[in-house]
C-alpha cells in the first residue's frame, strides 16, 4: 500500500516537472518581496503632501447647515476638506478641483502644521484637478515615480485629512491599471482597493518607496453598501494637466465632445465584427470636434493617428497625446465596414 502511494506521488511530481518546463519559467517582475513597514516610504513622501481646504462662511455654504459643526471647520467657516501634493519647489500643488472651486478662501495645511492661504491658479473640472500655489519654497524636487512601475497585486500607499484625521495613511493593493469609464472622458485611472474617505481627494498615491505615482480621487461605491474601488489619476496624466491650467510649457489639447466606452461581445456582435476591441462611441455632443469630424453614436474606433485603439483606454491615451483638430485621422467600424474620418477642409 504505502509503495503504491509513493508510486502515485512520484508519478503526480514528475507530470507537474513536465508541465512547469512546457510552460516555460515563472516570469517574477524585480523588486522583490515587499518591505515589512512602510515607514520609509512615508517618511521620504510625507513633507510633501498637502492638506487642502476650500473654505467659505457658513451662511454662503450649500449643503451642511447643522449646528455641530465638523472637525475639520467652526460654526462661522464651512469648508471642503481634501488633499494634495506639491509638484515642483516653488510651490505649486495639485489638488481635486471640487475642494476648491467656488471657494472664497483656499487653505492649505504643510507637514510641518504651518497654515498657509493658497491661490487657485486654474482648474479642469473635466478630469477634476485643480492648480493651487503655495508661498513657500522647496529645498528638493519631489519624489515622482512612473505610474507604469506599479503592476497589479502591487501595495500603494494613499495620504490624506480623512474627515479631517491630520495626515492620516492608508494600504491596499492596485487591482488594474489603464481604467477608463465613459462619464470621464479622456481621462484613464489606476484602480486599487485603498479605503479613501472625505478628505482623500487629491492627495498622492504612493508606492512602496515613496515614489508618487498618481493623485488619488475618487471611490466607486459598490451596491448595497460594498466596499466598491479606488480610481487614482496617473502621475504623468496629472503633470500633464497641471502643466496645460498652468502654461507651464503644456499645450491644452484638444476636447473631443464625445463619450466612449468599451465594446462588448454583445455590442461587437450586433454591429458584425468579430473581435471585442475598439472603444464604442455613446455620446456625440452637438457642435463639437466630434459631430465635425462625423462621428456618429454607435460608431467603433479602432485607430487614430496611427495608434491603434484596442479598447477605451487606448483611446483615451491617444486623445491626451492630441494636439492638432486639424490633423487629426480616426478610423471607425461602422456598419461593417471601416471609414476614414477627419475634419473637412
Amino acid at each position: 500500500m504505502i509503495a503504491r502511494l509513493a508510486l502515485q506521488l512520484a508519478v503526480a511530481l514528475q507530470a507537474a516537472a513536465l508541465v512547469a518546463c512546457a510552460s516555460g519559467p515563472v516570469q517574477v517582475r524585480p523588486g522583490g518581496e515587499p518591505p515589512a513597514t512602510f515607514a520609509t516610504a512615508l517618511a521620504r513622501a510625507l513633507p510633501w503632501s498637502v492638506g487642502v481646504y476650500g473654505a467659505r462662511p457658513r451662511q454662503d455654504a450649500t449643503g451642511d447647515e447643522r449646528g455641530d459643526a465638523p472637525p475639520w471647520t467652526d460654526r462661522a467657516t464651512a469648508a471642503r476638506i481634501g488633499a494634495g501634493f506639491f509638484i515642483s519647489q516653488d510651490g505649486l500643488v495639485v489638488t481635486a478641483a471640487h475642494v476648491v472651486l467656488d471657494a472664497p478662501e483656499i487653505v492649505a495645511k504643510l507637514d510641518d502644521q504651518r497654515v498657509l492661504r493658497a491661490e487657485l491658479l486654474g482648474a479642469d473640472s473635466d478630469a477634476d484637478i485643480a492648480l493651487i500655489r503655495v508661498p513657500v519654497a522647496l529645498a528638493s524636487a519631489p519624489p515622482f515615480g512612473s505610474s507604469s512601475s506599479v503592476w497589479p497585486g502591487d501595495w500603494v500607499l494613499a495620504v490624506g485629512e480623512p474627515y479631517g484625521l491630520d495626515r492620516s495613511v492608508v494600504a491596499g493593493i492596485v487591482g488594474g491599471r489603464s481604467r477608463h469609464f465613459s462619464e470621464d472622458g479622456a481621462l484613464l485611472f489606476i484602480q486599487s482597493d485603498l479605503s479613501l474617505n472625505p478628505g482623500n481627494s487629491g492627495g498622492p498615491l504612493l508606492d512602496t518607496r515613496g515614489q508618487i505615482v498618481g493623485m488619488n480621487l475618487r471611490t466607486v461605491v459598490g451596491m448595497i453598501g460594498g466596499p466598491g474601488l479606488s480610481l487614482s489619476v496617473p502621475i504623468e496624466v496629472v503633470r500633464q494637466i497641471a502643466a496645460e491650467i498652468g502654461g507651464q510649457g503644456g499645450v491644452a489639447r484638444p476636447r473631443l465632445g464625445a463619450g466612449f466606452e468599451d465594446v462588448t461581445p454583445l455590442v461587437a456582435l450586433a454591429r458584425g465584427r468579430p473581435y471585442a476591441d475598439g472603444a464604442l462611441i455613446n455620446e456625440v455632443r452637438p457642435n463639437s470636434v466630434a459631430a465635425g469630424l462625423g462621428l456618429r453614436e454607435g460608431d467603433i474606433v479602432v485607430g487614430m493617428n496611427g495608434w491603434p485603439i484596442g479598447d477605451s483606454a487606448d483611446f483615451a491615451r491617444a486623445l491626451l497625446h492630441w494636439r492638432s483638430v486639424e490633423r487629426v485621422r480616426i478610423t471607425v467600424f461602422r456598419e461593417g465596414g471601416y471609414r476614414h474620418l477627419k475634419v473637412a477642409p
